[in-house]
């Protein structure tokens, strides 16, 4: 029988520009997004919205905090994660502040990403979030802009050319009530986290100062000593196992906790009878941007523990056969080269519940 055994911290793949920051004080007197010296301006830039028409970002948005994202729909990681995790935290804030913020998701993808799909992948977030195409060449003189590392396809995940994922920038933009921006959020910013400061954003407030150390995101790979298995007990033992719910049928991750009980080994595949592709990807830092790579086996350690974590190393699952609801159980299938394979149904959670249940398989 499966038990709990782990204490974890959540991966990220905290990514920040390479403007200057300034230094911290006191908790209570900051915000915990990364604070930017100097601020950046709200740009003046028109993009094509949800509706297909223009939509001027500075215009459209006067008076109003905006959060602007670079992203792309087919992202299975970091995309869905920033916006289900504030879509969460607006849910929960009294009206008038809620209605003084504004998502804004520019896609790093236009090839894919018609107004269309903008539109019905950010409504299973929130209805009110706002997608934004333009041709590349505008989308990389904006990144450009504001600092943000430059987006680029990848190679294609499977031989389809149709299937390829882009790296890009993971860090959300905040800019103020003033027009500028003295706040951005990397990937990894917890809910507590918006939750402290997206009110005081929409009251207008402006940080004096960087948040400690403790209060950002960081990058990580953690690990957790292992104890002696019972006899009669698995070789591997699973303290987390779920699916990120999925907003489209095309892609979907699968995140893992997996400790080695016995000698050393190698996970050598991953496989769903319900999906037509299956690999293992590693999320990383590249160049100020975050990409997506492919991996091959992946050894694992006597008594050593198998993290596949948000912003870290995922199996990535594509071509589902069918569109799996909260709630659900997905079946999945981990080969190893010694102790053979291992079927397991990670249950199926809403991007936004991540966090929760990776803090209860501590």
């Amino acid at each position: 029988m499966f038990r709990r055994l782990l204490t974890l911290a959540l991966l990220t793949g905290a990514v920040a520009c390479n403007r200057g920051r300034e230094p911290g004080r006191d908790a209570a007197a900051t915000f915990r997004g990364v604070v930017l010296s100097p601020p950046l301006e709200k740009p003046d830039v028109t993009f094509t919205d949800t509706e297909g028409q223009p939509y001027n970002l500075r215009l459209k948005t006067a008076g109003m905090v905006v959060l602007l994202f670079f992203g792309y729909t087919h992202c299975p990681d970091v995309c869905p994660l920033h916006a289900a995790n504030i879509a969460a935290v607006l849910r929960q804030m009294p009206f008038d502040e809620r209605a003084k913020i504004q998502f804004l998701f520019v896609t790093t993808d236009p090839a894919r990403d018609t107004p269309q799909r903008l539109k019905e992948w950010l409504g299973n977030f929130d209805p009110s979030f706002v997608g934004l195409t333009a041709p590349s060449a505008d989308v990389a003189q904006l990144e450009a802009s504001l600092g943000v590392a430059p987006s680029r396809k990848e190679t294609p995940a499977t031989g389809d050319s149709a299937s390829y994922l882009v790296g890009h920038g993971a860090q959300v933009i905040a800019f103020g009530l003033d027009q500028f921006a003295h706040t951005e959020y990397p990937f990894g910013v917890r809910q507590e986290d918006w939750a402290w400061d997206l009110p005081r954003l929409a009251r207008g407030e402006v940080p004096a100062a960087r948040p400690p150390a403790n209060n950002t995101a960081t990058a990580g790979t953690g690990s957790v000593a292992g104890t002696t298995l019972a006899p009669g007990e698995p070789a591997f033992q699973v303290a987390l196992a779920v699916m990120a719910q999925p907003v489209s049928a095309s892609e979907a991750s699968v995140y893992l906790v997996v400790r080695n009980g016995a000698g050393a080994d190698t996970l050598t595949s991953v496989w769903s009878p319900e999906a037509t592709g299956a690999a293992i990807h590693h999320t990383q830092a590249d160049g100020g941007s975050m990409r997506m790579v492919a991996s091959g086996a992946v050894p694992v350690a006597a008594g050593a523990t198998l993290e596949f974590l948000p912003g870290g190393t995922h199996v990535m699952l594509t071509g589902l056969r069918h569109l799996p609801a909260a709630g659900e159980s997905f079946p999945l299938r981990l080969r190893f080269a010694r102790a053979g394979e291992y079927i397991i149904a990670p249950l199926v959670v809403p991007y936004a519940g991540l966090e929760a249940h990776i803090r209860a398989a501590r």
